[in-house]
């Protein structure tokens, strides 16, 4: 494990942990998806968008469309991530401005030709979010008391005790 691989330190508000920018800035390199939000007339949309920061900012790519018109008209946006680590959950929130790159250099030097997207479409139009603010959050959940892991554990058991009770069946029917 490296010094980058460790969870940042969180300083403690009550129940809610806010993030410093440092510790924002650590989680966003982590994480390849996140949701964009956008302001349309008087409404906000928001899109699923993979991305990667480099830099301290973040870079996405889009495809043609009206997210790429929105962004012309009106660059200030909002962009969230959020997780879990056992009972820890965390969100960052990053408010910026979005301009779309024109110049080979930078796209070159972000490495957003190379991010793999989700959507299988063209995507050719490449977008940098400049950061004026960032936050996050954290607290510790409660338990639970059945996660994946351990659905997983339990359906095995059964299975087994399934096909033990069937052997058991056929021997003792002979």
């Amino acid at each position: 494990m490296t010094a980058d691989d460790e969870e940042p330190a969180v300083k403690r508000s009550d129940d809610i942990e806010r993030l410093d920018t440092e510790q924002c800035r650590h989680l966003l390199r982590t994480q390849e998806l996140g949701r964009l939000a956008i302001r349309r007339d008087e409404t906000v949309d928001i899109f699923p968008v993979n991305y990667r920061m480099h830099d301290d900012k973040l870079y996405f790519r889009s495809a043609p469309g009206s997210k790429m018109v929105d962004l012309t008209s009106n660059p200030h946006v909002a962009f969230e991530i959020d997780g879990r680590s056992g009972r820890r959950v965390w969100s960052v929130v990053v408010h910026g401005i979005a301009t779309r790159l024109s110049s080979d250099e930078e796209i070159a030097r972000s490495g957003i030709e190379t991010l793999r997207t989700a959507h299988p479409s063209d995507k050719f139009n490449y977008v940098a979010i400049t950061t004026e603010s960032v936050s996050g959050r954290a607290f510790t959940g409660t338990s639970r008391r059945w996660n994946s892991g351990s659905i997983v554990v339990f359906g095995a058991i059964v299975v087994a005790l399934i096909a033990v009770a069937g052997i058991l069946s056929q021997i003792l029917t002979r």
